[in-house]
């Protein structure tokens, strides 16, 4: 009995350690950021007029919920990721969907208080993406967005706004679209 347990046990351990897999791609369930560890609270695949795929992007939690307010005012560490499907992309084209989409999920009065920190954000991400390459936005408690694009760290940018605004481009009231939001915030988890 004690031997069937461990192996139980075992599997169980073995079994959450897997990486999700998406369109020939690994999407780890967990990752580290600074000495903390951060769980997968979902994937989802970007796609461009109906056809092409564009994105995997990944969200990920040091505290999981599919609460979305709770998200954006949780002070704790949170990163979004998108690793290229594409053969290549421009990572200014990515910049400028990024800056489309947050013009999109936030006020005119937030766009305002935000201008700053988006021009920052925008000059962060250039040059091309290759299949596989990934881009990292990461919230860092009491410091702020960390950006890295292609293992390269860009910066930091102060404060938690910059974050939830990009955040809002994927979970906010005009995501993508909703299977997108659904998936990247696990509410289509398979389980």
């Amino acid at each position: 009995m004690k031997k069937l347990f461990i192996v139980a046990f075992g599997m169980a351990l073995w079994q959450s350690a897997q990486a999700l897999s998406m369109k020939g791609m690994e999407i780890p369930d967990v990752v580290k950021s600074d000495d903390t560890v951060l769980q997968l609270q979902g994937a989802a695949v970007r796609t461009w007029y109906l056809v092409v795929d564009g994105y995997i992007g990944a969200l990920y939690l040091e505290n999981p919920t599919t609460d979305v307010s709770r998200i954006l005012s949780e002070e704790s560490y949170q990163r979004m990721s998108f690793t290229i499907l594409l053969s290549k992309m421009s990572a200014r084209r990515m910049a400028n969907a990024f800056y489309e989409a947050i013009q999109i999920n936030t006020s005119e009065e937030e766009q305002k208080e935000l201008e700053k920190g988006i021009a920052q954000f925008m000059d962060m991400i250039d040059g091309t993406l290759k299949k596989g390459e990934s881009g990292t936005f990461e919230y860092i408690p009491g410091k702020g967005a960390r950006v890295i694009i292609a293992g390269e760290e860009k910066g930091t940018i102060p404060g938690k706004k910059l974050f939830n605004a990009i955040l809002k481009v994927w979970i906010g009231e005009t995501p993508p679209n909703q299977k997108f939001k659904e998936d990247i915030l696990g509410l289509n988890a398979k389980g």
